[in-house]
This record gives C-alpha cells, structure tokens and sequence, in this order.
C-alpha cells in the first residue's frame, strides 16, 4: 500500500513538473514574440565601436567571435557577420561578428649595400615585394649594389608590401657631376671641391656638443644627387666654441690675423703661404667678421701670406 502511494506521488511530480515546462514555454514565447522586429544593419569595414552603438540603438546586441588578418580591412573594423545584413530579427538578438587584425605586420630588413639579386632574395623571404626599381650613378656603392630603399629597414609594414629600391649605376661619367659624402668632413673640402666645378656654398653654422668647428653635420643635397655648374648647396657646419675648437695654447701660434667687418654673414677665408718651395694652404674655412684666426706658420726664407675673402685677395704679409 505504501509502495502504490509513492508511485502515484512520483507520477504526480513528473505531472506538475511537465506542466510546469509548458508553462514556461508559452510564457518565454509570450516575452519573445512580444518583441519588436527589425532588420539587422549591415556591419561590414565598420569599427567595433560603431558596430556598438548601430546595433544597441536597435535593441540588438554585438559579440566578437573572432579576429582574423586581413589586409583588405584596416585593424579594428568587421569583415563578416552573422546574422547577414538585412535579416529580419526580433529585438535582444546578439550579432556574432569577425574583426580584422589588418594586414600581418612584418619588419622591413635592411638591403643597403647588398647586391640587387640577393636584395630580392632576402625581401623574399621577408615575405615583401619588390616595387619600384630605380637606377642612379654612385660615388659610394659599387655598381648593381642597393644605395637606397623605401621603406626603410627595421619599419614595421604589412606583409607583401612592396619596397621600393635605388640601384648604383657605379661611378659617373665625366660630364655628371655627383655631390660628394661631406658629413663629418672639413669645411675646406667642400669649399675645393665646389671651386673645381663651380658650385655655389651657402654655409649655416650650428654649436654641436662633442664635434670640433669647422666640421659638417648636414648637407643638402644628399650624397650621390646630381648637381649642376652655378647650382647652389647648402652646408651645415659645427661652430667652434672653447669646448670644441681643439685650439692649443696661444703660446704655439706665430700668426694671428683678424678679419675686418665685411658684413654680418659668414665669410669664405684661405690663407696661404707662398715660397720658392710652392704653395700651402694653411687655412681655408668659413669665418665670421672680427673673429680672430691664429695659426703657426712654418718659416720659409722669401715666403709671403696672402689672405683671400670670398676669392679676392685682401691681404698679404
């Protein structure tokens, strides 16, 4: 008797508990078809934050299931969903969306120098392209060597990305003229070397800590840039101070000369000695009016000094 009244109590459970789940399903049915439908917006190269604030104004909601590369959409925007744009859902809804990572990000590996087949070789397997391919003649690379890229090495790129290379053509003919490397070079050098095919020298003068005066820090044009006779280039160069200047004690000097106020500007000066024995240049830099120049100079028996400021000879001693 008591075994058949806990089975009528066991059905009756499993009664009321099915009617329960019924319940519940036409109540969660009644909540849902309440609902208001709409059209799911289309979400694609559109960013994560934008996404958000499209589908929250619908009522509906927004997952990330994934991040992928791609290089066709920039980092950070939608490149699929799911339900599709233009499906009919009710309110409450999530959109599971996919976002792109970009394009695979590699580093740009350092060509300069390298001979052009295995330049290509090695963007390779760099996973970049070779893009444009320029040719240019070249005081400082031998010929077929890479003097220049673009992008340069150690930037981070997408993966494919062309670089675009400058190939030496070796040394020029005689009838191009190429600007030299003058960077950490006596002024002087490039006073000569401008003299010998008539290149104009504008010279800017800056305090650099750690390098003595008269040296230059910046050249315009870059080394290797074809110039032309009359062409004007400009040098910067480091201005000596008591830091930097290296000049020993006074007491060492036999010449001392002064330049008059020829102007504000800077002025080209060469001093040289002349003797039966021929000609030395002792001096030949930029100077500044009313600055002083000493020198030592070797004796010579019959030897004068002739002072020139900007090629004219206004002295001699």
């Amino acid at each position: 008797m008591l075994k058949k009244k806990k089975y009528k109590k066991y059905f009756r459970n499993v009664i009321l508990f099915f009617i329960f789940l019924i319940l519940l399903y036409n109540f969660v049915g009644i909540i849902i078809h309440s609902k208001k439908e709409v059209i799911v917006p289309n979400l694609i190269n559109k960013s994560l934050t934008e996404s958000l604030d499209i589908v929250s104004k619908l009522g509906l909601g927004l997952k990330k299931t994934g991040e992928v590369y791609n290089p066709n959409f920039p980092a950070g925007t939608v490149i699929s969903q799911q339900p599709s744009a233009g499906m009919r859902v009710r309110q409450g809804r999530f959109i599971n969306v996919v976002i792109s990572l970009g394009g695979e990000k590699v580093f740009v590996p350092n060509i300069i120098g390298e001979e052009r087949r295995k330049a290509e070789i090695l963007l390779r397997q760099y996973s970049l392209s070779v893009g444009t391919v320029t040719e240019r003649y070249s005081y400082r690379y031998a010929k077929n060597r890479v003097m220049e890229q673009e992008p340069a090495a150690e930037t981070i790129v997408d993966k494919y990305t062309p670089v675009n290379i400058v190939i030496s053509l070796g040394f020029p003919p005689e009838d191009v003229i190429l600007m030299p490397e003058f960077i950490n070079k006596d002024v002087s050098e490039v006073y000569s070397w401008a003299e010998r095919y008539g290149i104009e020298v504008k010279v800017k003068e800056q305090v650099v800590e750690g390098i003595s005066g008269g040296k230059v820090v910046q050249q315009f044009p870059q080394a290797d840039t074809v110039v032309q006779p009359g062409q004007e280039i400009e040098v910067v160069v480091s201005k000596a101070t008591k830091e930097n200047s290296g000049i020993v004690e006074e007491t060492q000097y036999n010449f001392e000369y002064e330049l008059p106020f020829l102007g504000s500007s800077v002025k080209k000066v060469k001093i040289v000695q002349i003797s039966p024995e021929g000609e030395i240049i002792l001096y030949n830099k930029p100077t500044l009016p009313k600055e002083k120049i000493r020198l030592y100079v070797a004796p010579k028996p019959n030897s004068k000094i002739r002072i020139f400021v900007d090629g004219v000879l206004v002295d001699e001693k």
